[in-house]
């Protein structure tokens, strides 16, 4: 299982992204299961891929634990997820969707709040999940919970005046952000510091003392920040950018 934390650094995925994983799948010989009419695997639901899954220790999670524990064979279980990591995803976006399926957004509220609120959800529901979010690549966050918070955040910023594509950029720029935030508090809880700031430390340990005072500045400043500091800059950062961008629309 790959680790692409520095994948989702740069390329998070957006809220607007629905999708379900879509991977092809594959038996154990590298063959399209597709292509087969005759011998079709059995049809197994989601759900049961998920109970099966939830079943097994997740130390232990791998495709014939699964297969087994849904009592089909490794063949049918590769085709409906494609393989370990599509398995992984699918457990981990039903997990992110259990969690987000008890948060409220504020009725009739400014969109401003909405906007914080959806955020902070997003944001938790990802550090709910855990340290597995950082292991797969998320393809969407399809799902009735997360839907409904974003049919939830459109709406709000549509009864504001934003107009479909700025409420769109909007909604995916206030998700990413959401989601770095969540992977940053997660690789610090896993490494103790952001892997970023050991290994500039490490670096600026070689130098002179005399070398990259700014760099130096800003790393001793950043070890004074409180937990959601930096989440409330890049917050109103985006937030002041859609005000100034809602006001240039409307005149």
């Amino acid at each position: 299982m790959r680790t692409v934390a520095r994948y989702v650094a740069t390329h998070p995925p957006s809220m607007m992204t629905m999708a379900a994983v879509t991977k092809t799948p594959h038996d154990d010989e590298g063959n399209d299961l597709r292509r087969r009419g005759r011998g079709r695997p059995p049809q197994i639901s989601r759900e049961q891929i998920v109970a099966a899954a939830r079943s097994v220790p997740r130390e232990d999670v791998t495709m014939k634990a699964v297969a087994d524990a849904l009592g089909v064979t490794r063949k049918a279980l590769h085709y409906h997820v494609g393989d370990r990591d599509g398995l992984i995803n699918l457990m981990v976006v039903d997990l992110f969707e259990s969690e987000l399926a008890g948060i409220d957004l504020p009725n009739d509220a400014d969109w401003r709040i909405v906007l914080r609120a959806y955020a902070r959800a997003f944001r938790d529901g990802v550090v709910q999940v855990g340290v597995p979010a950082t292991h797969v690549q998320m393809r969407g966050m399809g799902g009735l919970a997360a839907m409904e918070l974003a049919e939830h955040v459109i709406q709000s910023l549509l009864r504001a005046g934003f107009d479909a594509p700025l409420a769109r950029r909007a909604l995916t720029a206030i998700s990413n952000v959401a989601f770095a935030a969540a992977n940053i508090d997660l690789l610090k809880t896993q490494h103790g510091i952001y892997p970023h700031e050991a290994e500039i430390s490490a670096a600026l340990a070689q130098a002179l003392e005399h070398q990259f005072p700014g760099l130096r500045g800003v790393l001793a400043s950043a070890r004074d920040d409180g937990p959601d500091d930096e989440f409330e800059f890049e917050l109103n950062l985006v937030l002041t950018g859609l005000e100034q961008a809602l006001a240039a629309s409307s005149t």
